[in-house]
């Protein structure tokens, strides 16, 4: 572990060698592991964090299907900050997904934001259609939560 961590420190293969250490610690089961991992990823052992999406991995592959839906919703409001909607989406629904097949029930917040990604991206594609009707409808769902779009709050005004 300490070698792979050394490895992603170096930068020249950072991607491949936390991969790769996600993988050793999932195979290992060995919480001890599992949290200098988790240290490192958030930063503690050398002020850098790293991406949100390797500690949603390493929760997906531990199956801890919880703490994963958590790193997913904050994964999903930055990217909302970010005015990236689709990856948003994406996100949440790619983890629905995972819950459902574990049997898992999904967290009303995140279905309500899920819901919410998915009303704004129905809008744009309604009105392209020049269905004024059903993007009407769903534009009302989004402005009523304009503030969670914040990189669209002055084109909605």
């Amino acid at each position: 572990m300490r070698h792979l961590l050394k490895a992603a420190k170096s930068n020249s293969k950072e991607k491949e060698a936390i991969t790769s250490a996600i993988d050793v610690v999932a195979s290992s089961n060995d919480d001890s592991l599992s949290n200098i991992l988790i240290e490192f990823l958030l930063g503690e052992t050398d002020g850098l964090p790293k991406d949100p999406k390797y500690l949603f991995r390493l929760y997906m592959a531990r199956k801890q299907f919880r703490e994963a839906s958590k790193s997913a919703l904050i994964i999903a409001n930055e990217e909302q900050i970010n005015g990236n909607y689709r990856n948003a989406h994406d996100v949440l629904f790619a983890m629905c997904q995972e819950l459902k097949q574990n049997g898992i029930n999904i967290p009303y917040e995140m279905y309500a934001n899920l819901m919410l990604l998915h009303s704004y991206i129905l809008v744009r594609l309604h009105v392209r259609r020049g269905d004024h009707l059903k993007g009407s409808r769903m534009l009302i769902r989004v402005a009523n939560n304009i503030s969670k779009f914040p990189s669209r709050k002055l084109q909605f005004k």
